[in-house]
C-alpha cells in the first residue's frame, strides 16, 4: 500500500514491515507509527550495510529482558541487494528466507530507500511483509500533504500558502518538513499565509534559471548570455545549469499539453510555479510547441554530452545559449 493509506489505517501489528521508497520523510514516519503501536516494545536500531542476516536472526531469537517483544528497525537494506554485475543474489536470498519464517512476536521493520522488484528475493519479502510505499506523492497531493503536516503540528497555512509552498520547493517532502517548522517560527502563533512563504523559502535550485531560459525563449540572445555568464560567475556548473533546463523544458511540454486542453486556466491549475513565475511561464506555454520540445531536447543534450567529456563549459555553455536562441 502507499503511505498516505498505511499512515490513516490502525489495527494490529504485522511480524514484517519494508519501507521503501526515496522519500526519507515518509520512511521515518512511517517507523515512528509501527513503534508507537507497540509503546512497551524495545526499540533496536541496525546499520544494513554493517548487519548480517545472522545478526538480524540472532536478535529476532533473543527474547529482551526489559519487554515482551523488540521493534527492530533495519536501515539501509539497499545493502543486501546484489551488486550490479554480481552472479547471485544470495545476500537478499538469506533475508527473504529469514521474513518468511519469522511469525513475530518481534517486529521487524527494513528500511530501504530504493527497493529492486526484479528479483526473487525481493518478491518474496513483499509477498511475507506489510510493504509500504515511501516514493513521492502525485503534485496534485503536496499541498494537502502539508496542510494535513501542519495541523497535525499544531498549525495552520492561509489559503493558498501551502500550494506557494510547493510551488516553491516541489515534491521534496524532507526539506517541506524543514521549511514548515522554520514557518511555523516564523507565524508565531498565526496561519501562515503566502506573504510569509515568500519570505522565508527559497526558490528550489530548478528555477532559478527560469529567467535564462524565459530570455533564450524570447530570442533575446544578448540578455540570455549576459545571464549566463552571471551564473557561471556564481560558481554554477554548466552540468547542472543543463539540469535545471531540461527539468522546465519538461514542464514546458506539460504547459503546452495544459493549454491545449484547457487554456490558461488548465496551465494554472495543472503546473505548479512559484507566484512570480506564473503568469510568464502562461505565456511561454500557450506558445511552445513540441518540435520547439524536441529541438530543445536535442540542443541540451548535446550540450551534456560535450560539458561531461571535458569540453570548455563556457563556451560550450555559450553556443548552446545562442543555438536555442535561434531554434525560438
Amino acid at each position: 500500500m502507499d503511505f498516505l493509506a498505511f499512515d490513516k489505517q490502525s489495527g494490529a501489528l504485522r511480524p514484517t514491515y519494508v519501507l521503501a521508497g526515496d522519500q526519507a520523510a515518509f520512511r521515518r514516519r512511517a517507523a515512528e507509527k509501527i513503534a508507537a503501536l507497540a509503546p512497551e516494545a524495545d526499540l533496536l536500531r541496525l546499520d544494513g550495510p554493517e548487519a548480517s542476516v545472522g545478526r538480524i536472526a540472532e536478535e529476532l531469537h533473543t527474547r529482551s529482558f526489559f519487554s515482551k517483544r523488540k521493534v527492530i528497525l533495519v536501515r539501509g537494506v539497499e545493502a543486501f541487494f546484489p551488486r550490479p554485475n554480481a552472479k547471485g543474489a544470495e545476500k537478499l536470498d538469506a533475508l527473504a528466507e529469514l521474513v518468511a519464517a519469522h511469525k513475530g512476536p518481534d517486529v521487524l521493520v527494513l528500511d530501504c530507500g530504493k527497493w529492486d522488484k526484479r528479483f526473487r528475493g525481493s518478491k518474496a519479502i513483499e509477498k511475507a511483509s506489510e510493504f509500504v510505499d515511501c516514493g513521492p506523492l502525485q503534485d496534485r497531493d503536496v499541498p494537502r500533504w502539508f496542510e494535513r503536516r501542519a495541523k497535525e503540528l499544531g498549525s495552520s497555512f492561509a489559503a493558498g500558502a501551502a500550494d506557494e509552498l510547493f510551488a516553491r520547493i516541489g515534491n521534496d517532502l524532507s526539506r517541506g518538513e524543514a521549511e514548515l517548522e522554520k514557518l511555523r517560527t516564523y507565524a508565531s502563533g498565526r496561519a501562515i499565509g503566502i506573504e510569509d512563504v515568500r519570505t522565508m523559502v527559497e526558490l528550489e535550485r530548478s528555477y532559478v534559471i527560469w529567467d535564462l531560459l524565459d530570455a533564450v525563449a524570447t530570442g533575446d540572445a544578448r540578455t540570455s548570455l549576459r545571464m549566463l555568464r552571471g551564473h557561471f560567475r556564481d560558481g554554477e556548473k554548466l552540468v547542472a545549469l543543463v539540469a535545471m533546463l531540461l527539468w522546465n523544458v519538461r514542464r514546458l511540454a506539460q504547459g503546452y499539453r495544459a493549454y491545449r486542453k484547457g487554456g490558461a486556466a488548465e496551465v494554472r491549475s495543472k503546473i505548479r510555479m512559484p507566484w512570480d513565475k506564473v503568469e510568464g511561464f502562461v505565456k511561454l506555454a500557450s506558445a511552445w510547441t513540441p518540435s520547439r520540445t524536441r529541438a530543445w531536447l536535442r540542443l541540451l543534450l548535446d550540450a551534456d554530452l560535450e560539458a561531461k567529456s571535458g569540453g570548455d563549459e563556457e563556451m560550450t555553455g555559450e553556443v548552446l545559449v545562442l543555438r536555442l536562441a535561434r531554434a525560438s
